[in-house]
């Protein structure tokens, strides 16, 4: 049977987050802006949070699961928070969903040259005798530089089986659940024989503060430590590209960005609408056309670019007895 119902009772988490969300949280420390693949993406979930980071280029999923792409769609496509990161995310970075199998050598990922790959809570919802084959892909044909892998740590199941003494497995599609004895000895193998180092983490302390059973997610951090030799051919399968959306982004200069905020923003900083300007100001102002703006440079934003921002649209904008900013509205 499932147990969600019951984690409030089990974890302790001094913020309130769930299981999943602290479980994603744990793994930012270990995410740098790279290339990365998420394995049973499933809804989306993760992947959001990741674009909600302004370092990333490239992040793509793969599930077997075409109804919940489709869920994960529409999360990072609608995902509002996007907007508000608009003006801060500089250059484009492209989300990809794909259908297809964990088990499969696709030529078109292997392609892509992911420098992460993550399977979070994934390994689980496979038979034990198909992570060979899992290994095979992820570790040996990808080959990534970095992988990081989360499961159901068994041991504390304990916990659940004291509020319900049929508790099996954690969910009904879980296959196995490792207990930490053999999620060590797995992984340990694993990066043996694929050239990787290892580094461990748990997560989901139990709320009495009791770590005798562990966490109740177990991690595995893989660093690639040299290049694992093969001569895997692909599968012919070709994967099915659910998703391909380009995360809004502002690609304008900074100095561009303050040419454009001064120019739609002008009578903000006009000396012409200014309550506090002196005698000297009111003689500069009668100077000037009636379509020249003049401005205090100390009054603008972003001063650090006002020089570069004036060599590149100098046919608008110049420099004005030493402290103002002359400003062509009739260009």
């Amino acid at each position: 049977m499932e147990i969600k119902a019951y984690e409030n009772d089990i974890f302790y988490d001094n913020m309130g987050m769930r299981l999943w969300e602290r479980r994603h949280q744990q793994l930012d420390k270990y995410i740098e802006k790279e290339r990365t693949l998420d394995i049973g993406c499933n809804d989306g979930k993760f992947i959001q949070r990741l674009a909600h980071s302004l370092d990333f280029n490239f992040i793509a999923g793969l599930d077997i699961d075409l109804e919940v792409l489709k869920e994960a769609s529409d999360n990072i496509v609608y995902d509002q928070i996007q907007d508000c990161l608009r003006s801060n995310r500089k250059t484009e970075c492209w989300i990809k969903l794909f259908h297809g199998n964990a088990l499969k050598k696709y030529k078109q990922l292997k392609q892509m040259n992911f420098e992460l790959i993550t399977l979070i809570e994934v390994v689980e919802h496979l038979q034990l005798e198909q992570l060979d084959d899992l290994c095979e892909n992820v570790f040996g044909y990808l080959n990534p530089q970095r992988i990081i892998i989360t499961t159901p740590n068994s041991d504390f199941n304990v916990y659940f089986k004291q509020l319900n003494p049929k508790f099996v497995l954690r969910h009904p599609d879980h296959k196995f659940e490792f207990s930490q004895q053999e999620f060590l000895e797995w992984t340990t193998t694993v990066a043996q024989k694929y050239h990787y180092s290892t580094i461990y983490e748990g997560v989901g302390q139990h709320k009495s503060g009791d770590l005798s059973n562990g966490y109740a997610s177990q991690i595995c951090i893989f660093t690639k430590i040299k290049d694992y030799q093969n001569n895997f051919v692909a599968d012919q399968e070709d994967i099915q590209q659910i998703l391909q959306h380009c995360l809004p982004y502002d690609g304008r200069s900074d100095q561009q960005k303050l040419a454009d905020d001064i120019i739609m923003n002008y009578s903000r900083f006009s000396l012409q609408n200014l309550n506090d300007i002196d005698d000297f100001e009111y003689d500069l102002l009668s100077q000037l056309d009636d379509r020249d703006i003049l401005m205090r440079i100390k009054d603008l934003p972003r001063h650090e670019y006002l020089e570069e921002m004036i060599k590149k649209n100098s046919n608008r904008f110049s420099i004005y007895q030493n402290d103002y900013l002359l400003l062509k509205l009739n260009y």
